[in-house]
């Protein structure tokens, strides 16, 4: 071997020295980055590859109404499950277990033949079933503890609370709205796979420190809830109605007392009624407001004193035209005073008061009263209504709205307008969640009443509450509305329907509506009832107000409201219109010009319990003989008072 070959062998080890060396380095630098810098990430790689986890169902918050009345609560059932590994005869299962919980079973076996080791057999099944397939003892069948939600009241409060699904999330109503508060801490079944691969069930569950979600409270009160329901659901029925609708609120704070819908449905088996049974129509949906929308067209014009009470208007003998369009009114009238005008429901009267009203004026109080915007009610999906902007008004328009057709509304919007007036002029935000709080009770949110702005003055208020009286006295669209011991402000309303078919509104299919508030001059509740394609003559006097009418009588007694005594009088008349005055003001006025006089006031006319209020005012012993009205009284009114002062009154019942 000559020079040059021992030079070229020692130079080829050299390189491969080097090449050694450069790999045991990439070797040692990868295994540095493997087992010091990316070690975290590798055994969470590692895990995930090992481990998996199966996600049950949270325990939900709990859902109360205003006292305290459980809603809506999570219940701890059974969940049945299967290893399909382990069942040596999956026909026959699949056989036996479709029967009891009534499956199919074609999908049942391709489930118990599944490669995995963990599938879902049925979520939530009944403690007699889950006894049924204990007693078989089959084999690779198994049962986990799961929470589901439950509704106590049955279909009560359906179409607010909502519902969830499968996976414990809320679909739809408060349910959905509020689903980041109410649903729990997810927990889980850990799965684990073997040095073969082979997946092993580990039953621990892993879960988070607070595995329960948060709690409403309702500003619902259940027993009214299940009154207006009661009511709801029969004058639908006795209608032959297609639905119907229902809100009860309390006009000065804009709480819902009570929202219901028909037809309804169960959310512990929502799947039984078809998913348009599910939506929340009173947030939801629109419709024409008919007859009820002129107590909004006459606040606005007195407001602006466009009108008085007492103005007289030609109603043209029922048919009045405007270009091409005829307006007409059910019953014919001639001269009407503007409170008739209300009264009776003529269409001729509030248009040729909305044609004293500019448009972009008519539009102000509109929008004033809430329509065409949303409310802002803690409701999924709500709709702001129709309402066009006044620029793209006809003359025909603006005199169709002004008795509520051309426009559509939510009951929502309806109601909330209503209360305005029965409050003052103000309109509030309605909401119906009055406070979120945790398992200890700690409030973790809490709503308020909220004024929105001031609509119309005080006094324009009380004026069309005088208004809305008259409608619902004794010949009054309203007059079956009437609640005995108690002033009612309402209003009837009757709107057609749009039909598509035809491109035109339809003569046949009718909404027909009351709302109103009571006690008149006090208001504790206002009441919407909404029946939409009720058969026959179909008047929201006739469908709509026996329903206010039963609501409000129970409603009222269940709140312990006592039936007022002061106005059995009729109506004040001059040259046969109605007075100027309000009666109340008119009472309350002649018994201010006896109170803190030095003499015996005259007892006659009142009743047993406002008689005994008087003689308080006066420190007066008064001995009562009989019941009803006061008819006599001794000493005569005008003695004067002496410091023990007596005085006997004699009643009699009114005939």
């Amino acid at each position: 071997m000559n020079e040059y070959q021992e030079k070229w062998i020692r130079f080829r080890l050299i390189i491969i020295f080097f090449l050694f060396v450069f790999l045991l380095t990439v070797v040692a630098v990868r295994a540095y980055q493997l087992q010091i810098l990316d070690q975290t990430k590798l055994v969470r790689i590692a895990e995930k590859q090992r481990k998996r986890t199966i996600k049950l169902r949270p325990s939900r918050g709990i859902i109360y109404d205003r006292k305290g009345n459980e809603l809506a609560v999570s219940v701890e059932v059974d969940s049945v499950y299967a290893h399909p590994r382990q069942i040596s005869e999956p026909l026959n299962a699949a056989k036996i277990l479709s029967k009891i919980l009534e499956l199919d079973i074609k999908k049942l076996l391709k489930k118990l033949k599944s490669p995995s080791p963990f599938v879902w057999i049925k979520r939530g099944i009944s403690p007699s079933q889950a006894d049924q397939i204990r007693n078989l003892s089959l084999s690779g069948i198994h049962f986990l503890k799961e929470n589901k939600r439950f509704y106590p009241n049955s279909d009560i409060g359906g179409h607010l609370l909502g519902f969830v699904g499968v996976d414990g999330k809320g679909l739809e109503g408060l349910e959905c709205k509020f689903n980041s508060y109410l649903a729990g801490w997810p927990q889980y079944l850990l799965v684990e796979r073997d040095a073969l691969g082979h997946e092993i069930i580990s039953f621990d569950t892993l879960s988070l420190k607070h595995p329960r979600g948060q709690n409403l409270i309702l500003t619902i009160d259940l027993t009214i809830q299940y009154i207006l329901e009661k009511e709801l659901q029969k004058s639908v029925q006795q209608a032959h109605a297609k639905g119907g609708m229902g809100i009860i609120m309390n006009p000065k704070t804009g709480e819902i007392l009570g929202l219901a819908l028909q037809p309804s449905f169960n959310p512990n088996n929502f799947r039984a009624s078809s998913p348009h049974i599910w939506r929340n129509r009173a947030v939801t949906d629109c419709f024409d407001p008919g007859s009820t929308f002129k107590v909004f067209l006459a606040a606005a014009a007195i407001e602006e004193g466009l009108v008085t009470p007492q103005e007289i208007i030609y109603c043209e003998n029922g048919s009045y035209q405007i270009g091409k369009k005829v307006i007409h009114d059910i019953h014919k009238y001639k001269h009407l005073s503007f409170a008739e005008v209300i009264k009776y429901s003529s269409n001729i009267g509030a248009v040729k008061v909305s044609e004293r009203m500019d448009a972009a004026t008519f539009y102000r109080y509109i929008r004033g009263f809430g329509f065409g915007e949303k409310t802002g009610v803690d409701f999924p999906g709500e709709s702001p209504g129709m309402l066009r902007p006044y620029q793209n008004w006809r003359e025909i328009d603006k005199c169709s709205i002004s008795f509520g057709q051309g426009i559509s509304v939510t009951a929502i919007q309806l109601i909330n307008g209503l209360c305005a007036i029965a409050n003052g002029g103000c309109l509030m935000k309605p909401y119906i969640v009055k406070a979120i709080v945790n398992e200890n009770g700690e409030y973790l949110k809490k709503n308020q009443p909220k004024v929105v702005r001031r609509v119309i003055s005080e006094k324009t208020a009380k004026i069309v509450t005088e208004l809305m009286k008259l409608v619902v006295s004794e010949d009054g669209t309203g007059k079956y509305a009437q609640v005995s011991g108690f002033e009612v402000a309402g209003k009837t309303g009757t709107a057609q329907k749009f039909d598509p078919t035809i491109h035109s509104f339809s003569n046949s299919k009718l909404i027909s509506s009351f709302m109103g508030f009571v006690p008149a001059n006090d208001p504790l509740l206002a009441i919407l009832i909404v029946i939409d394609e009720p058969e026959g003559k179909g008047f929201g006097g006739a469908v709509a107000a026996p329903a206010f009418k039963a609501i409000a009588q129970q409603a009222l007694s269940y709140l312990k409201v006592f039936p007022q005594t002061k106005t059995f009088c009729k109506p004040i008349l001059k040259n046969n219109r109605l007075s100027e005055k309000p009666l109340e003001e008119l009472f309350q006025a002649s018994q201010q010009k006896q109170l803190f006089s030095n003499s015996i006031p005259d007892f006659t006319g009142l009743s047993i319990r406002r008689a005994l209020q008087v003689a308080k005012e006066y420190n007066l012993t008064l001995h009562i003989e009989g019941t009803g009205r006061a008819i006599s009284q001794k000493p005569e009114p005008g003695t004067p008072l002496k410091k023990k002062s007596e005085c006997w009154v004699i009643f009699k019942p009114v005939m």
